[in-house]
């Protein structure tokens, strides 16, 4: 995720990274919460949870409980979940009926479909590039993402969405909206852009695709 932020970074914002151990994808979430306090030590004025959590046997509920903690653990610094972001780019986006690529296995993809088909999204479709590994994901080829993406384009969605921040595509999306002439939301962009807004930076950002070029977050 790092590269990724970096390259759509404002002159004026720094980006301090801190990574947490992901040696078990089962408890990513408390993983995640271990490393918040630390992140306080730079004065940041907004701490961002990036990772994709949805893939994971997720709901509404264990959401709700883990942006609490995160909260908590940030102690009034404020802060911005993936997850959360992922949803906010979709509603500014207006997006009703999505396909989505997830770089692990089928049952991370079924997951994500729940998760936002619980929020009142139709998600119909769905494709796994079926990584093994979590450190293998940065060896996927830009062909594999456009073969994904082209898996799931079907007439009767409006939107293209990619989770799993591991998955470097921001580079790619304003070509891919260009391709598929449908908006991408890609989980990286969506939190990088929402966290941005959060603390009233909302200048448009050209180059990203159509979201980092809207200025408000749809209430």
């Amino acid at each position: 995720m790092q590269p990724e932020y970096e390259s759509m970074r404002p002159d004026g914002v720094s980006n301090q990274m801190y990574r947490f151990n992901l040696a078990n994808h089962n408890r990513a979430s408390e993983a995640i919460l271990d490393v918040v306090p630390d992140t306080r030590l730079c004065w940041p004025d907004v701490i961002i949870g990036g990772m994709s959590l949805e893939m994971h046997d997720w709901s509404q509920m264990r959401q709700l409980e883990f942006r609490t903690a995160f909260a908590d653990a940030a102690d009034g610094v404020k802060t911005v979940l993936a997850t959360d972001a992922t949803a906010a780019a979709l509603q500014t986006l207006g997006a009703k009926r999505f396909g989505v690529i997830s770089p692990m296995s089928s049952a991370h993809s079924r997951s994500v479909q729940d998760y936002y088909e619980a929020l009142g999204y139709a998600v119909p479709y769905a494709v796994s590039l079926k990584v093994e590994k979590s450190e293998d994901i940065i060896k996927v080829q830009r062909d594999q993402v456009i073969a994904a993406f082209e898996e799931i384009n079907k007439p009767d969605i409006d939107t293209l969405v990619h989770v799993g921040g591991a998955l470097g595509i921001v580079s790619m999306i304003a070509e891919l909206e260009d391709h598929f002439r449908k908006p991408i939301v890609s989980v990286n962009a969506a939190t990088y852009w929402y966290a941005l807004r959060q603390i009233g930076v909302n200048d448009p950002m050209p180059g990203f695709g159509q979201l980092l070029m809207n200025r408000d977050v749809a209430a």
